[in-house]
């Protein structure tokens, strides 16, 4: 069964939404003047959601960890079931 989380951020700073997003989907991090790249890995793992639109995740799995992740950071957030 898969559930779709509509979340929005009453007021959030810059700074902290790039560090919601990089730990919720992960992102590529580089060092030595590009010369290495590194996959930081987030919450959410490729194929395990989709994203249609932004503030919108359909998930299939992580549902409890990104509720967590979306308490943290004080999300204002809903949670629907669907087929």
């Amino acid at each position: 069964m898969k559930q779709i989380v509509i979340y929005s951020f009453p007021e959030i700073s810059p700074k902290q939404r790039i560090k919601f997003n990089r730990e919720l989907y992960g992102f590529e991090d580089y060092s030595n003047n590009g010369n290495y790249k590194y996959n930081r890995k987030g919450i959410l793992l490729e194929g395990e959601y989709e994203k249609p639109i932004r503030g919108v995740i359909i998930l299939k799995t992580n549902i409890k960890r990104v509720e967590k992740h979306l308490k943290k950071y004080n999300a204002m957030y809903k949670l629907f079931k669907i087929a």
